[in-house]
C-alpha cells in the first residue's frame, strides 16, 4: 500500500509554496526522490523544500557540482541536520554514482532531495534510509504542473520494525 498526495500547481510560486508546506512533514533520515522531464519543476520544488526547512540562502541546481549541502533551521525535529540537494543528471555509470559519496550523505541522517532519481537504478541496492518519498512532477500545460507524492507504507513498515 502506498500513501499518495496530489497537487496541481499553476505557477512556480505555487509549487514552491506547496513544497515549503509539505517540508514540515519530513522526519530525520529522509530521502526525497524527484522524477520529471527537463523543465518539469524539480529544482523549483526543492527550492520550496529548502524554504520550508528554514534555509534562507539561494538554492541553485547542482548540475555541475552534483551536490549542495545546507543546514536545516526548522522544524525543531530537523534543526541542525544537513539538507542535501543532489542532481544526478550527469551520472551515467554505477562507478560515477558511487564516487559521489552517497553513503556518507545517508549516514548523516538529514534530508536529501535527489533530482533525476531514475539514475539511482545504478546504485544496485535499497537506499539505507528510514523514510523514502517519491515526487513526480508532470507538466499538464505551459504553466501547470501535476505533483504526485508517494510514500510506500510497506517500505516504512519494513524499516521501522
Amino acid at each position: 500500500m502506498t500513501l499518495t498526495t496530489e497537487f496541481l500547481s499553476d505557477s512556480p510560486a505555487a509549487t514552491e509554496a506547496f513544497a515549503a508546506h509539505w517540508a514540515q512533514t519530513l522526519a530525520p533520515d529522509t530521502v526525497v526522490l524527484l522524477y520529471g522531464d527537463l523543465g518539469a519543476g524539480k529544482t523549483t520544488f526543492i527550492r520550496g523544500l529548502a524554504r520550508g526547512l528554514g534555509i534562507t540562502e539561494p538554492v541553485r541546481s547542482p548540475t555541475f557540482t552534483l551536490t549542495h549541502e545546507y543546514t536545516i533551521q526548522q522544524p525543531h525535529a530537523l534543526c541542525g541536520l544537513p539538507f542535501f540537494h543532489i542532481d544526478l543528471y550527469r551520472i551515467e555509470t554505477a562507478a560515477q554514482l558511487h564516487a559521489l559519496g552517497l553513503d556518507e550523505v545517508f549516514e548523516r541522517r538529514g534530508v536529501a532531495a535527489i533530482e533525476w532519481a531514475e539514475r539511482l537504478e545504478l546504485w544496485g541496492e535499497p537506499l539505507p534510509v528510514a523514510h523514502l518519498w517519491r515526487v513526480r512532477l508532470t507538466p499538464t500545460d505551459d504553466t501547470q504542473r501535476r505533483i504526485v507524492i508517494e510514500y510506500p507504507q510497506e517500505r516504512h513498515a519494513a524499516t521501522t520494525s
